[in-house]
């Protein structure tokens, strides 16, 4: 459950413009982002599960304080239900992400502090833990990956400079987090280690009409600690979650009202220990692809197909692929308000040693609405 991605439509609806000169801060205007997200995966008789669904409601605000800060506030209000012999459901907030954002000279230097308040669930009866394990998965990727953790803090610094032809960035932060129980029916106590996590980021212009972007994210941890009683009889002490690579690569070329993107991530995770074991069963490597065409079809109206593929490659008798079609509109209804409305549909295949090849089958949709003061 420590995979946290940016989901990309809130981060497109609610990017950051370049504030007026003389103010630096990095929103420049408050502005409020609502909707509706759900996301469905079927799965074929004979796997271990039949179904896993989410719909959620998120909620992101942000807000200029004064020339030089601003602050972002991001929660959620889902409802995640997961299918095998029984039907097991959880609904609620979510944890609330609360982050302070000061720029250091003209918008070259950011730093950040982030607090995460523990408003979501973050201890489950055993026999529906799985409910939320399901959610973490990046590879059938859920609107919302973490339903609750205990209070923590991060704190960040970004820096950003041209280099002949080339914007690169660099940013580092670091996340320490308060121990919890995972489990009701138990003693079980998780404290989580350290997090630290370095990226680099680069783009340039081709040309006129082009653009390039580079991205390379490294994330290390320190040993996370279970301690405590587990009624499952299974053994507790050190753990030490392997380090993450997150590679990321995008192209957009535009020519009049069309433009078309490329992009591509890949999730490389190392396997993590418990003392001088090895848990090869926590290697995982997940590669995602896309194409986007889109086309501006009036100053507040655009439309944009998006056809997608995924590879889940944790291990030589484990993995899965994931076709996905759908598009994006984006409208705006007034000065004020503007929106987003997506829609996917996907199919693939997920294979288990045990439980053999079975077809998976996806539907998605979402809605966002922003408003901009």
């Amino acid at each position: 459950m420590r995979v946290r991605f940016v989901l990309p439509a809130v981060a497109m609806v609610l990017a950051g413009r370049l504030a007026a000169q003389g103010n630096t801060a990095l929103y420049s205007n408050w502005s409020g982002l609502g909707g509706f997200e759900y996301q469905r995966y079927g799965f074929d008789k004979g796997y271990a599960v039949q179904s896993g669904s989410q719909w959620s409601l998120p909620l992101v605000l942000v807000a200029p304080l004064g020339s030089h800060a601003s602050v972002d506030l991001t929660t959620h209000y889902a409802h995640t239900e997961v299918t095998d012999t029984a039907k097991l459901t959880h609904t609620g907030l979510t944890d609330t992400q609360v982050r302070l954002l000061y720029t250091i000279g003209a918008q070259r230097a950011v730093a950040s502090i982030s607090v995460n308040l523990p408003t979501g669930t973050n201890s489950f009866p055993r026999d529906s833990f799985h409910v939320a394990s399901a959610v973490s998965s990046p590879y059938l990727s859920f609107p919302v990956n973490n339903l609750g953790s205990g209070f923590g803090v991060t704190t960040g610094l970004a820096y950003a400079t041209p280099a002949g032809g080339w914007n690169i960035g660099l940013a580092g932060s670091l996340r320490a987090q308060a121990n919890y129980r995972p489990f009701t029916d138990d003693s079980v106590n998780y404290k989580p280690g350290l997090e630290g996590r370095l990226r680099l980021g680069a783009d340039r212009l081709l040309g006129e009409r082009g653009r390039l972007l580079m991205g390379l994210t490294y994330s290390t941890f320190s040993t996370d600690e279970f301690t405590g009683v587990s009624s499952s009889g299974a053994g507790l002490g050190p753990f030490n979650p392997g380090s993450r690579f997150i590679t990321e690569f995008g192209y957009a070329y535009s020519w009049g009202r069309t433009s078309l993107t490329l992009g591509a991530w890949d999730y490389y995770r190392l396997a993590g220990s418990t003392g001088a074991i090895s848990l090869p069963g926590t290697k995982e490597n997940v590669f995602n692809t896309e194409i986007r065409l889109a086309r501006q079809f009036s100053p507040r109206f655009a439309l944009e197909p998006v056809v997608a593929f995924r590879q889940w490659s944790p291990d030589s008798v484990r993995g899965g692929r994931l076709y996905t079609f759908g598009a994006n509109t984006r409208f705006g209804l007034s000065d004020n308000w503007s929106g987003v409305a997506s829609a996917r549909i996907g199919t693939g295949w997920i294979f288990d040693h045990t439980a053999g090849r079975s077809d998976v089958t996806a539907t998605g949709f979402a809605l966002y609405i922003r408003y901009q003061h």
